[in-house]
């Protein structure tokens, strides 16, 4: 059998490591992104999910999202228990149901092992006091904290394109670069 070898030309190294320049710079961008998506630095709030009523404070208007967190699922998915929850602006806004979705598939976890899945989003008028009513506090386990922060609703998709091809420019860049400036073939 005969091999065939393709040469890289020396140029080729130089736009390859743009790529892996840029790559690195997007794999930054991405994670502290991502860190502020998931982990916001105001208006996020945890609490038991067997507490019945939990008043919080917001400071901005906008979409929210109640999830549900559960320790110790290091990323399995677990059925959501069929909670009923209300939110309502204090003292007397109209009340918002929350119950959970059949299309709320989405799930993330932490490095503590901590899985959160989506319940619903409710929408804040305005900034000031707010109340969550949980009607169905013994639907939950023991352990299970439900968390309010800002909605990641059709954020997680970029997010991830942007992981991806970021990652793919750096080890992209980096192995053709180093192959082409080394003028081995391939």
């Amino acid at each position: 059998m005969f091999a065939t070898y393709v040469v890289l030309p020396a140029w080729v190294a130089w736009p390859c490591g743009v790529a892996f320049i840029l790559g690195i710079y997007g794999l930054g961008r991405a994670i502290g992104w991502a860190q502020r998506l998931y982990d916001p630095p105001a208006n996020a709030f945890k609490l038991p999910a067997a507490q019945e009523v939990f008043p919080f404070t917001l400071t901005a208007a906008g979409a929210y999202e109640v999830a549900l967190t559960r320790p110790g699922q290091w990323g399995r998915p677990f059925t959501m228990p069929p909670a009923v929850l209300e939110v309502r602006r204090l003292p007397d806004g109209p009340v918002q149901r929350l119950e959970p979705s059949f299309w709320n598939w989405g799930r993330r976890a932490n490095m503590d092992g901590d899985t959160s899945q989506r319940i619903a989003d409710f929408g804040a008028d305005q900034p000031g006091d707010y109340e969550l009513r949980n009607l169905t506090p013994t639907q939950f386990h023991r352990g299970d904290l439900l968390r309010i922060q800002p909605s990641t609703a059709g954020k997680s998709l970029p997010l991830t394109l942007l992981f991806l091809v970021s990652g793919l420019a750096t080890i992209g860049g980096f192995v053709v670069g180093l192959i082409a400036g080394l003028g081995g073939r391939h």
